[in-house]
């Protein structure tokens, strides 16, 4: 009748998942910026900025391109809060200095389209052991040479 279960029928059932141990070939390790160290480099970053009389905001990510920690110093541009993190998740994405992505554009115009980036000077990323773990970005001052040069020197604190 209805489409109710007929008691006198066995119900088949899906089996439940069990958990299968993953092998050493299934598995991958990373590197991560603890969020000390993201602090870290971001606030020189700012120091470095305010030492030249700029107002600046910066952004570290993670490799996956989160945000670990925004800074906008005392002045900023409202705008510079959200290129910093722009700049630091294209920074980590390329795992260059966002200057050379940038020059790209003439010959790849379609790039600038790829949702989250930023192709403008003022991006570095941050390695260990030769691959990406994070990515600093600034913003705000009159020049992407300016916003490059502070943010590798949040990378520069670093290794110290």
């Amino acid at each position: 009748m209805g489409g109710g279960v007929d008691r006198g029928e066995e119900v088949l059932r899906a089996p439940v998942p069990v958990a299968v141990a993953a092998h050493g070939g299934d598995l991958t390790q990373s590197t991560h910026l603890t969020l000390d160290a993201a602090q870290k480099a971001a606030r020189a970053a700012v120091v470095a900025a305010e030492k030249e009389g700029r107002q600046v905001s910066v952004a570290v990510v993670d490799r996956n391109g989160t945000t670990l920690v925004t800074l906008r110093g005392d002045g900023a541009g409202p705008q510079s809060y959200e290129s910093a993190q722009r700049k630091a998740f294209t920074a980590v994405s390329w795992n260059a200095p966002t200057s050379e992505p940038a020059k790209r554009l003439e010959q790849a115009p379609a790039l600038k389209d790829i949702q989250g980036t930023l192709f403008l000077a003022g991006g570095t990323p941050v390695t260990a052991k030769g691959a990406p773990i994070a990515g600093i970005g600034v913003a705000g001052a009159p020049s992407g040479d300016l916003d490059e040069r502070y943010a590798q020197a949040g990378a520069a604190a670093l290794d110290h």
